[in-house]
């Protein structure tokens, strides 16, 4: 009982972020200006950062994976992106498993230093950023396009 107020806080929270991933907010903003500046190179405490190139199939999966929507209430974390990102049909060595680990944490750096994800703070989990959401689902639509519905949007 002591700890109802922040229970509910925590909640609140959750909720408002569900409900804003499950809304279809109109966007006007052209796809170009979304993504101009994840396919350019970036700084981020003092070091640079590739681009991203949300066509090229590891970047993609990597989008699609902090996309899904059952990381929209409570984030995800290192763990949960190298169960979806790297197959483990058999066992693999303590090795194998540090270095799956260690690609995933450089590719949560390079969705941080683009302003993709946030870090929780005291914890492992990460968010999507409202911004990060937008461009995500933007080109993950663009994908899902046909290219006749594209053409006549463009005319």
């Amino acid at each position: 009982m002591a700890d109802l107020h922040r229970r509910a806080q925590v909640s609140e929270a959750a909720n408002r972020r569900y409900l804003e991933a499950l809304s279809g907010v109109h966007i006007t903003t052209s796809l170009g200006s979304l993504t101009e500046k994840l396919c350019r190179p970036t700084t981020w405490k003092g070091k640079r950062v590739r681009a991203l190139n949300p066509y090229a199939p590891e970047d993609l999966a990597l989008l699609k994976a902090v996309a899904r929507g059952e990381f929209t209430i409570n984030g995800f974390r290192n763990r949960d992106l190298v169960k979806l990102l790297y197959s483990s049909d058999q066992e693999l060595t303590p090795t194998a498993k540090r270095r799956q680990s260690s690609a995933i944490s450089r590719k949560l750096r390079l969705l941080r230093a683009h302003g993709l994800i946030k870090k929780v703070p005291k914890t492992h989990r990460y968010h999507l950023t409202a911004s990060g959401s937008r461009a995500i689902t933007a080109v993950i639509a663009a994908l899902h396009a046909s290219a006749d519905s594209l053409i006549k949007l463009a005319a």
